[in-house]
């Protein structure tokens, strides 16, 4: 069994790591070397929603998370005055170590073996039937049984600087014309999305003292669950402000960018606009947040996240100069828009294999999403299930109350998009389960079947799950009068203990700050034992979430229940959706368009009504 994976950028990785890991001989192709795991965007990894994925990716045997922490040069917890469900972990990397470290990995990775070269087209022995292989641009053929193709933004990519079209992949790589016109020519419907960088600048160029210091936090929270931690030094981002000068600059030349001058035909991203996007959706807005973020310790570059832009470069330095701090600033790397060809999700199974093309899997901005982390997942996922496809096992399918991966596949592959696709944690409706530090205990069961994680990796989960639950029991069990240990405690937050309470009681009262609680919890026995993880602070987080939500993920789980029971009736490969009686118009329409796989995914799609999917179950259940 062969697997190649080609495109070397984060669902690459992520795919070809873990198909070596699970054992498979597997090939890993890239037209540069040099570029494996590149940030071609802003140098950052997770965020809201997008953290919490990295956690996930994590706790299954990925490696962005890892990644991250070998490179992070800034760490910070995004919402860490709110509830954890919705706290994102979020990291600023070193761009040059991130790409070494990746490399690095995979390098050492056993199973798996790094090929330079361009993939031009795939071939089949009969038809779609039969995968025989990679043909690539310099003749040669790589064998194998399956194929996952990470291509990013490189299939028919154009590279826009105001009216200049350049044909490329990124600034100063080749687009993958080939392999783009053979999947057109197979007849997958596609379509073209945008996406966009900002400009690189000089640090000595720029007046630091000008500008808002961000200090990331002061005891870095690893995204692993299983590595180091963070080891390089940290620095400060920076927070600068656009004005009305770089508005005017904006406005007066917004016929000379790719984007309003006509130049563009893709959709770009709604959650990351270009700063032209900015101000004529936003034209009241006065001010808009740049955040000044390091690229890396080991060169001078700063990126300019918030500025991203298809302007040309004279209009780029006025805009850049007009915000203060940036009076005398240098462009190094001029910002630029990006189109390309995304293939519509909705041909695609809950696996990620492609309907139609035997032995074929897609993952990342190919299946029109956007960011670093929504690419891993799916390159994680597709990797997966390529594996547990050559060994003809069952795929790895993860639901929506299991991960912020399963609501990410989920949308996809059952509402398709029309716009580059990204994790929010308002797309999670099960949220509350869902909190990123959990990941690890979530997920253990699936990655237990995965076999990706050592056996100590998969010990260190199962002792912070003993763990809690022996912290969970001591609080049932614990009794809080005037006469215990706890009283006195319990008497500082104002209660009269008149007739006695468990602990798990007192905690649930939101009056119980957090020092309180910890005050509490230092006089059961349990809590100065080893809880396997490096913060008693976030344990403490844990426990609290726990209780004082647990009546609400309870009306969650079973409301969830009912849910459950349509997601595992299959709807037959053999139905034909269009003879079948009671079926509105609209719904066999809806039907045939998303192609759902069961009846739980054609309930979830919008004008699918609970009445159709019931009668779709009786006619399943009568045939």
């Amino acid at each position: 069994m062969h697997l190649v994976v080609i495109g070397a950028g984060h669902a690459g990785v992520e795919a070809a790591h873990i198909a070596a890991k699970m054992g498979v001989t597997t090939t890993l192709l890239t037209m540069n070397l040099d570029q494996i795991g590149q940030m071609s965007c802003n140098p950052s990894i997770g965020g809201v929603g997008k953290g919490h994925m990295v956690r996930e990716i994590d706790a299954l045997g990925g490696v962005m998370g890892r990644l991250a922490d070998a490179a992070g040069i800034h760490f910070r917890i995004l919402n860490g005055s709110r509830g954890v469900a919705v706290r994102g972990p979020r990291a600023q990397a070193d761009r040059v170590k991130y790409r070494l470290e990746a490399r690095r990995l995979l390098e050492n990775t056993p199973n798996l073996h790094l090929r330079q070269g361009m993939a031009v087209g795939l071939r089949w022995r009969n038809g779609t039937l039969g995968l025989e292989g990679v043909e690539l641009e310099d003749g040669s053929f790589l064998p194998c049984d399956a194929v996952v193709v990470t291509a990013g933004t490189f299939l028919n990519g154009c590279v826009l600087i105001g009216e200049r079209r350049v044909e490329a992949g990124r600034a100063g790589e080749p687009a993958s014309i080939g392999l783009g016109k053979q999947l057109r020519a197979l007849g997958l419907p596609w379509r073209r999305l945008k996406t966009g960088t900002s400009p690189r600048i000089s640090r000595a160029s720029i007046d630091f003292s000008k500008l808002e210091a961000q200090p990331g936090d002061v005891q870095p929270r690893p995204f692993s669950f299983f590595g180091p931690g963070p080891s390089l030094p940290q620095v400060a981002c920076h927070i600068a402000q656009t004005t009305k000068e770089t508005e005017a600059a904006v406005r007066e030349n917004l016929h000379r960018s790719s984007m309003y001058g006509g130049h563009v035909e893709g959709v770009g991203p709604r959650y990351c606009p270009s700063i032209e996007d900015k101000y004529v959706k936003f034209p009241d807005k006065e001010r808009h947040q740049i955040f000044v973020e390091p690229d890396s310790l080991e060169t001078d570059e700063i990126y300019l996240a918030g500025l991203s832009t298809s302007m040309p470069v004279d209009v780029q330095e006025r805009m850049v100069r007009s915000m203060i701090g940036f009076e005398r600033a240098e462009i190094l790397r001029p910002g630029y828009a990006i189109e390309y060809d995304a293939f519509d999700p909705l041909q695609l199974c809950r696996d990620l294999s492609v309907n139609g093309l035997e032995g074929v899997w897609f993952a990342g901005q190919i299946n029109g999403t956007t960011g670093y982390e929504e690419a891993a997942g799916q390159g994680l996922l597709a990797g997966i299930n390529a594996v547990r496809w050559l060994r003809e096992e069952e795929a790895v399918i993860l639901q929506r109350d299991q991960a912020y991966l399963g609501v990410m596949i989920d949308d996809l592959v059952t509402k398709g998009t029309d716009e580059p696709y990204r994790m929010l944690t308002a797309r999670a409706e099960h949220r509350l389960g869902l909190a990123c530090d959990l990941a690890d205990v979530r997920l253990l069961l699936v990655a237990k079947a995965i076999g990706a994680l050592s056996v100590t990796e998969i010990e260190s989960v199962e002792r912070r799950v003993l763990w809690r639950a022996r912290l969970r029991v001591q609080c049932d069990e614990s009794w809080v009068s005037r006469t215990t240990v706890f009283g006195p405690i319990a008497l500082e937050s104002g209660l009269s203990l008149a007739s006695g309470l468990t602990l798990a009681e007192l905690l649930r009262r939101q009056h119980i700050t957090d020092e309180l609680a910890e005050a509490l919890l230092a006089n059961l026995p349990v809590w100065n034992e080893s809880c396997g993880t490096d913060s008693r602070e976030w344990e403490r987080d844990l426990l609290l979430f726990e209780i004082r939500y647990a009546p609400y993920q309870a009306r969650e789980s079973r409301l969830l229940e009912g849910q459950r029971a349509w997601d595992h009736v299959k709807i037959p490969a053999s139905f034909r959706i269009a003879d079948l009686p009671g079926l509105s118009y609209e719904v066999k329409e809806k039907f045939a368009k998303h192609r759902p796989e069961t009846l739980g995914q054609a309930s979830r799609i919008p004008g699918i009504t609970p009445a159709a999917v019931t009668l779709m179950h009786l006619l399943i259940a009568k045939a």
